[in-house]
């Protein structure tokens, strides 16, 4: 997961129906330009092991729209349901050179288009197909900004494939589920111990809307049920990498080896194929996951540098193949929910904190590594719940070159409200990610006026020391009005 990205609902709110979302479904998408994806932003975004991140587990479960009279034929085999959303964003900071925006003004005028197709075939088929298209208007508006071809090719018109599978549930307790699809597994929200499977979206860090953070990937899911347990096994094939902004952007990670004389080569990996197998009960009180697997880091991580005595450094990254073995739990307890994980990865890379490690000729060393996800949330207060998560990241063997630390501790806190019927909703998120690299604030407000519009406020502050890989993001603090209309029939 991306270091900034974070949760927006609450738990209690989550509905355990399935991974994928019918209000709030995400993104594999068509496959576009990946804009010259490059080692800083391995390197970033690779910095924050694991745990930095917040995790969008069951942001992908069914959404009940609940649209009154308008509501759909349940006999129907077709079911449409879509939104309209516009994002108006300022960034009231300057970062420094040389991203291309350096000064404040709008960082976005974007309107998008969101759609999903549900289609019931015969003998209990089911299709589902949506997509998501996007225009942004800043790239006008502000005109005097030297965006660079790839920010304007990637972000002012573009068209996303999102979900597009069939599944089919067997009479035989068989349950198969083909095409680009979500796997949300895990209970973490900050730390990805056992929720392995998919990409993300981490073109920003921490601004992403709610569907647009977890990518779906091809895959094939074949699920059985074996008395009180049930047996998952998910093979995807060619699943990529995280996305990552373009060069120029605010958000542009690989900003360090944007320079003339510098190549940068993505090598692929030498087996596209991943497998990941889950076991997984439901007891009285709560949920236990055993998760397995053996598949590419979707963070690009830095294999080696060649052609330095010639006319310039050649950076060959790649997917760093591994494996991982974990465990997920939850426990309800009146009005808490106590969650924990705890996993072993074997051949993860490690990378540098500091710039001379970080250019290694040799690449990024691995190691092995323990992770451990812990977390309360207690809703005994109206309308309010409040949630804590600590994470820690524990790296195996000698780490005198790598410029670490054994431990490398990190700390999400949320809070939620709601108001006025549920019409209102009010969510703070504090992370503070883990070796120190910096923190993030995110609070939005959003009011719902109708079971159709929706009308938001959100802001983001970033924060980073010095000698953070995160010390370039520090100024792009911003505030956005955002607005939604909803669709279903």
């Amino acid at each position: 997961m991306s270091p900034w990205t974070t949760n927006f609902l609450p738990r209690k709110t989550w509905n355990a129906v399935s991974t994928d979302g019918t209000g709030l479904n995400v993104i594999p998408r068509q496959p576009f330009p990946r804009h010259r994806a490059a080692l800083l932003g391995a390197i970033c975004l690779a910095t924050l092991p694991a745990p930095l991140v917040l995790a969008q587990d069951d942001f992908f479960t069914d959404l009940n729209l609940d649209l009154k009279d308008n509501g759909p034929d349940r006999d129907a085999p077709f079911s449409v349901l879509g939104w309209v959303t516009q994002e108006v964003s300022y960034g009231y900071r300057r970062p420094d050179p040389p991203f291309s925006r350096t000064d404040r003004q709008l960082t976005q005028v974007e309107t998008s288009l969101f759609t999903q197709l549900d289609w019931q075939l015969p003998d209990s088929l089911n299709f589902r197909f949506s997509g998501k298209a996007y225009h942004d208007a800043v790239f006008e508006i502000e005109d005097d900004t030297p965006y660079t071809p790839d920010e304007r090719s990637l972000y002012r018109n573009r068209f996303e494939v999102r979900d597009f599978y069939l599944e089919k549930q067997f009479d035989n307790g068989l349950y198969l589920k083909a095409g680009h699809q979500i796997h949300a597994w895990g209970f973490a929200e900050y730390l990805r111990v056992t929720d392995l499977i998919n990409t993300e979206d981490q073109y920003t860090l921490g601004q992403q809307d709610l569907e647009d953070l977890r990518l779906q990937v091809p895959s094939v899911q074949l699920s059985y049920s074996l008395q009180d347990w049930t047996l998952d096994a998910v093979m995807t094939y060619h699943a990529g990498y995280n996305d990552i902004a373009p060069a120029g952007d605010e958000f542009d990670q690989l900003l360090a080896l944007q320079r003339d004389s510098w190549v940068i080569d993505r090598e692929d990996p030498n087996s596209r194929a991943e497998l990941f197998l889950r076991a997984s009960t439901h007891y009285a009180a709560g949920d236990v996951q055993i998760v397995a697997g053996d598949y590419n880091n979707n963070q690009l991580t830095l294999n080696g540098i060649t052609g330095i005595e010639q006319s310039g450094p050649v950076f060959q990254l790649v997917q760093q193949r591994m494996q991982s073995l974990g465990v997920a739990a939850n426990r309800v307890n009146g009005s808490w929910l106590l969650f924990g994980e705890l996993g072993l990865q074997r051949n993860a890379p490690v990378t540098p904190l500091n710039l001379e490690a970080l250019y290694n000729p040799g690449g990024w060393e691995e190691r092995n590594r323990l992770l451990g996800a812990f977390g309360v949330e207690y809703n005994g207060f109206s309308n309010t719940l409040l949630s804590l998560e600590v994470d820690n990241t524990h790296t195996r063997g000698d780490l005198q070159q790598l410029a670490i630390d054994r431990n490398q501790l990190g700390v999400g806190t949320r809070l939620y409200w709601t108001g006025l019927n549920e019409r209102v909703e009010l969510l703070s998120v504090w992370n503070r990610l883990a070796n120190d690299q910096g923190s993030l604030i995110r609070v939005s407000l959003d009011y719902n006026w109708s079971d159709n519009w929706k009308f938001g406020l959100l802001w983001v502050d970033y924060s980073a020391d010095r000698n953070s890989l995160y010390y370039g993001f520090r100024n792009n603090d911003m505030l956005q009005l955002n607005a939604r209309f909803s669709f279903q029939r």
